[in-house]
């Protein structure tokens, strides 16, 4: 017997496939990744809205519908706007990315970490990828993480490679930013960029934010989350030490507090709208975001290598991961996004002036863009 499942919002003509794609997802699942519960897609194109999709449930039991101003947690997609925060300062000239962090952050600039630059740092070359003086569980023990970075020894001569800062990027991203202009970067980001324009993507939720948040679904064998959680010899381990062990990323701490490698939560109408507003000269509705010249700089190729986290053969620029094997963001080589495990995706296509994001509130097992998002990017091509 089937299931009547709530689908809503619009597609263009031109990307009726895309719609079909989308409801199909949601209506059959995929054998080995399962169902989906619920989900979003948006695509933007030159500033215009082309689709805004969602459809399904915001809990596991299937009791709430998702609706057009659900949110969910992103995951690492939060790690781009976290970049994005401290390029605005870099914009605005306050930071310099050829500067030493430790200029800005004096506390930073002990045991071999002297003469890491901005740059080092914001694409993730810097080697610190661990937090071992943070003791286990203390993610949300106020300072400690920000102090174990400041004591950490990088793990290979920085600025020489690069490798994935899975856990610590959000830290050291969040405590460069906080030295410079005095805010979190969570403040930030919401008075600086979210609220200006208006994008449903913040990093710490409100209460009425909470109110709106989707359940978030872990699901056993999802590789980065097992390797988080469950394998002690991955340094995946090792590096989310501090995130205690029974979150299940639907926590009070995980919802309102700020850890900007993360919990951001939103929906693919704010992405989307980020990413195609970069992919379009840094123009959002008329209001510039960033200039022409930090995103080019930024989107550039900064180091193309196996990373040493995950074992995945990645490209990165400054903060955003650019187009590669595992996550090929529609193919072409010049795109630049950010994944977060289990399924969500924002990237952007500086050819096409295009903005394309997918997230959905069950963690697919997945460590790719797996079975829901990959079709419905290719759609997009065929459409277009």
């Amino acid at each position: 017997m089937s299931v009547e499942i709530p689908i809503n919002g619009y597609s263009l003509p031109q990307f009726n496939e895309v719609e079909e794609l989308f409801r199909s997802n949601m209506l059959n699942g995929d054998s080995e990744c399962g169902d989906e519960v619920g989900a979003c897609v948006s695509i933007v194109i030159e500033g215009e809205t082309v689709v805004d999709l969602w459809g399904g449930y915001k809990d596991l039991k299937r009791t709430q519908p998702w609706d057009k101003n659900t949110i969910t947690c992103m995951m690492s997609v939060t790690k781009a706007c976290a970049a994005i925060c401290l390029l605005t300062l870099v914009d605005r000239g306050l930071i310099d990315l050829e500067e030493t962090v430790s200029h800005y952050w004096p506390e930073f600039g002990k045991n071999g970490k002297e003469n890491i630059s901005v740059r080092t740092l914001i694409s993730h070359q810097s080697g610190v990828i661990y937090s071992d003086g943070a003791p286990a569980g203390s993610l949300w023990d106020e300072g400690t993480v920000e102090r174990a970075l400041e004591d950490d020894i990088p793990q290979w001569d920085p600025g020489t490679a690069g490798s994935y800062h899975s856990f610590t990027y959000g830290p050291l991203i969040s405590g460069l930013i906080r030295h410079v202009d005095g805010r979190s970067v969570g403040r930030f980001w919401r008075e600086e960029i979210s609220k200006p324009f208006n994008l449903d993507f913040n990093i710490g939720l409100k209460e009425s934010e909470v109110a709106r948040c989707a359940e978030f679904i872990e699901t056993p064998g999802t590789p980065s989350r097992d390797g988080i959680k469950i394998n002690k010899d991955s340094p995946l381990y090792r590096a989310w030490n501090p995130m205690p062990k029974e979150e299940d990323f639907n926590s009070q701490n995980w919802l309102e507090k700020e850890f900007a490698s993360a919990n951001g939560h939103g929906n693919a109408r704010a992405i989307a709208t980020l990413f195609g507003g970069l992919s379009n000269n840094g123009q959002i509705d008329g209001k510039q975001l960033l200039s022409k010249e930090i995103i080019v700089d930024a989107i550039r190729e900064h180091w193309n290598e196996m990373d040493r986290m995950t074992n995945r053969h990645f490209r990165f620029g400054c903060g955003f991961m650019l187009s590669c094997p595992p996550f090929p963001f529609g193919g072409r080589r010049d795109n630049f996004g950010h994944t977060g495990i289990g399924g969500a995706v924002g990237f952007g296509d500086p050819h096409q002036r295009l903005g394309f994001s997918y997230c959905c509130n069950r963690m697919a097992p997945i460590a790719n863009l797996g079975p829901f998002a990959t079709p419905l990017i290719e759609s997009t091509y065929n459409s277009i």
